[in-house]
């Protein structure tokens, strides 16, 4: 699946205090109906214990893994749900929904909205604002065949986001976030 990459980067993004991110959390429990018509699934659910656990692991000398330490420091959770389907038409927009209601609740703003008519793909990126920071993301991604939804929920620092690009795994993606950068600052 083409947003496999953007989940793994996604995975290893936040960084900072533990106690942001307590609304950034969507239900996306509704999206379990799909999974009879889809033919590639995935679901991730990760907590900030687990997180924490497997950031014992890395080295706290070597440079790479430092940066994703750092990342993982204050991340409370990242949860996914992607979906690959044979047809167009295996979900319906009452699915998404139920997940863009929570998108337009308070605390959200939408940053980034593609749509294409040509390749039925439509990509909005989502952030919740908490003082000068980010305290949570949610990207969904909708095109004819594929739905995918991350909620990443703990502060993010999109400065950093490219220090663990091409490392451990995660795709290289050669992002430009310095835009979103800006647009926080003014």
């Amino acid at each position: 699946m083409k947003s496999l990459r953007l989940i793994a980067l996604l995975v290893a993004c936040g960084a900072a205090a533990p106690a942001y991110g307590q609304n950034a959390r969507l239900q996306l429990g509704n999206l379990d109906g799909l999974l009879p018509r889809a033919v590639e699934t995935v679901d991730v659910t990760v907590d900030a214990s687990l997180i924490q656990l497997a950031s014992k692991f890395l080295s706290k000398q070597e440079p790479q893994q430092v940066a994703v330490r750092e990342f993982l420091a204050g991340l409370q959770g990242v949860y996914v749900k992607a979906f690959e389907f044979d047809s167009d038409g295996a979900y319906s927009e009452a699915d998404l929904e139920v997940i863009r209601a929570q998108l337009r609740g308070p605390g959200w703003e939408r940053i980034v909205g593609v749509r294409s008519r040509r390749d039925g793909e439509n990509v909005d990126v989502y952030i919740m604002p908490q003082g000068g920071n980010i305290a949570g993301l949610a990207i969904l991604v909708a095109e004819r065949r594929e739905l995918v939804v991350v909620n990443v929920v703990g502060p993010i620092d999109l400065e950093k986001i490219g220090q663990i690009e091409g490392q451990f795994g995660i795709p290289r993606l050669d992002l430009d976030w310095s835009w979103a950068v800006k647009t926080r600052r003014r």
